[in-house]
C-alpha cells in the first residue's frame, strides 16, 4: 500500500496473514496434533499432560508461528480445532502453554483422559468421522468449506 506521497505504508504480517484466512474462503481450519504441529508423536513417546510444561518448546519447533496463525483466524472470524488419534488432555496442556484456555478450544479425538488403544479399541481408519463431528458442533453449512492439515496424506485424501 501506498500512503499519500507515494510512501509504502507498512502492512503488518498479522493483518496480511487474517485477510488470507479471510480470502481462502475457509469456515474451520483442522490441525492433526502429532508430527503436523509436533515434532514429536506425542502419543506414541507417551507424554502426560504433567510432561508439557518441560517440553513444549522442544516438541513445538514453530510455536510462536502457529499461536500467531491460531490468533489470526480467531480474529478473521473463523474457527480452528484439533483432530487427534491421541489424548485430548495432552493437547489441552500443550495449547494452554501456548496461551489458549481448555474453553477456548476444540480438541476432537477418539480417545478419553488417560484412554489408550488396545486390542478392544483401535484407533479410526481416517478422521472423516471427527470433521463431521467439528462441522456440526459449529453449525457449518459442509465439509467443503473445512481445510484439514495433516502429516498424513491419507487422513487428507480421505478427507
Amino acid at each position: 500500500q501506498r500512503k499519500p506521497g507515494g510512501e509504502m505504508a507498512e502492512v503488518s504480517a498479522d493483518a496480511a496473514l487474517v485477510a488470507a484466512i479471510v480470502d481462502s474462503g475457509v469456515d474451520m481450519f483442522a490441525f492433526d496434533w502429532d508430527m503436523t504441529i509436533t515434532s514429536v508423536h506425542c502419543y506414541n513417546s507417551r507424554v502426560q499432560p504433567e510432561d508439557v510444561p518441560g517440553r513444549w518448546t522442544s516438541d513445538i519447533p514453530d510455536a510462536e508461528d502457529f499461536a500467531s496463525v491460531l490468533n489470526a483466524i480467531q480474529a478473521a472470524g473463523r474457527h480452528w480445532c484439533i483432530v487427534t488419534f491421541g489424548q485430548k488432555d495432552v493437547v489441552q496442556a500443550y495449547l494452554q502453554q501456548l496461551g489458549f484456555e481448555e474453553d477456548h478450544c476444540l480438541i476432537c479425538s477418539p480417545l478419553g483422559p488417560g484412554e489408550r488403544y488396545s486390542q478392544a479399541k483401535a484407533p479410526p481408519k481416517d478422521k472423516n468421522d471427527m470433521l463431521v463431528d467439528v462441522v456440526r458442533l459449529k453449525g457449518l453449512p459442509a465439509l467443503d468449506r473445512l481445510g484439514l492439515f495433516d502429516d498424513d496424506g491419507g487422513n487428507v485424501m480421505a478427507a
